[in-house]
């Protein structure tokens, strides 16, 4: 079994790095894109700590819920914006 977070050799984040990407996250106001040219990294591997990835084992208590909250609120507001512009 290989190490977790930042004890992998192929790490390129902090276990604090990946506590504040989620962070941010969890305030509404940072897109994948935003935060994986924030922190150098690539957008996959933000999407990979935000939907509980290779990440888990840094999960605080009820921290996945939070994030599948916010998830799926974002997603029913970018469905609600498309809508909008397709009807209006």
């Amino acid at each position: 079994m290989s190490a977790e977070g930042e004890l992998n050799a192929r790490a390129i984040l902090t276990n604090a790095e990946v506590e504040e990407i989620r962070a941010l996250y969890l305030m509404g106001e940072h897109s994948y894109l935003e935060l994986a040219r924030q922190f150098g990294v690539r957008k996959t591997t933000v999407q990979s700590i935000i939907n509980t990835g290779h990440w888990d084992h840094s999960l605080k208590p009820g921290e996945a819920e939070e994030l599948a909250r916010v998830r799926e609120q974002r997603r029913n507001n970018h469905n609600l914006k498309h809508r909008r512009r397709q009807n209006g």
